[in-house]
């Protein structure tokens, strides 16, 4: 069984551009199915073939961190994830001897791990970071570092507190609450900087309903502040199902207190 750890300043919100760079394509493969399932969308390997020829700049493995991040930025990119895998071999051998006779063997076996990284392509920042290894050396190192990628991604997209074990992943209930109060919001250039602001209210959501509008600039949430991408609102702001979230919001030039009740996500898609 794998060993795994994760961590998360930020997370990529569903809908947005991210690229994937790595060396092992099965490891890359397998991250961009991931990433696809969790809502994002991926910039194909042509594309970034293409960009790559047009700023002149050979497209090697090892092209290093800032290059790819200015391809980001050209391609429009929200975020890069970078995927790194290690692996050493070495030969173990042995002997048996039964009744027939005896006999020596011996097999490659390979530590391996896998070490995923996600970078937002404005600031420069790491987002999230994932990693897994086997405490052990393996005789089927391909096959492992696909097992080891899946458990590195979702490892490092589950929030602390949600991830139960190898087996059942994470828990999003957990890991984000068991309820919504019915918003999005972005981060957005504003006169006093980046902030993040509400984009849309849901139709009838409590948070409609207690007056949250679009255009509205999340300050803080239950107290908690500091935030400026929803990802960051969600992990600093767990929403409970039956549960007061109180926010404080600017509107213009004023501050107002948002106070809804979260209801269940099947409720407010209602």
């Amino acid at each position: 069984m794998p060993i795994s750890n994760g961590s998360q300043n930020d997370l990529p919100e569903p809908g947005s551009t991210a690229i994937v760079w790595g060396q092992h394509k099965g490891a890359v493969g397998e991250t961009v199915t991931l990433l696809q399932k969790f809502g994002l969308r991926i910039v194909e390997r042509s594309r970034l073939q293409q960009v790559f020829e047009e700023q002149k700049i050979r497209l090697t493995y090892s092209t290093d961190d800032a290059q790819i991040l200015k391809i980001g930025k050209i391609l429009g990119a929200d975020s890069i994830v970078f995927v790194e895998t290690e692996a050493s071999s070495s030969q173990r051998s042995g002997a048996f001897v039964n009744q027939y006779g005896g006999a020596a063997q011996s097999e490659t076996i390979t530590n391996i791990s896998v070490a995923i990284r996600g970078v937002n392509v404005e600031s420069g920042e790491v987002m999230w970071t994932g990693t897994s290894h086997y405490p052990q050396a393996i005789n089927n190192p391909e096959a492992g570092i696909i097992y080891l990628t899946r458990s590195a991604v979702m490892r490092g997209l589950c929030p602390a507190g949600g991830w139960k074990n190898e087996d059942e992943g994470c828990d999003w209930d957990k890991a984000f609450g068991t309820g919504v109060i019915g918003f999005k919001a972005e981060n957005k250039s504003t006169h006093q900087g980046r902030q993040l602001v509400v984009v849309t209210v849901m139709p009838n959501s409590p948070a409609e309903q207690a007056g949250l509008t679009v255009g509205d600039v999340i300050l803080s949430c239950n107290g908690k502040s500091g935030f400026q991408t929803m990802g960051q609102f969600l992990l600093a702001c767990k929403a409970e199902r039956g549960q007061p979230l109180i926010l404080q919001a600017k509107r213009g030039d004023k501050l107002t207190t948002i106070s809804a009740t979260a209801v269940s996500r099947t409720d407010v898609q209602k």
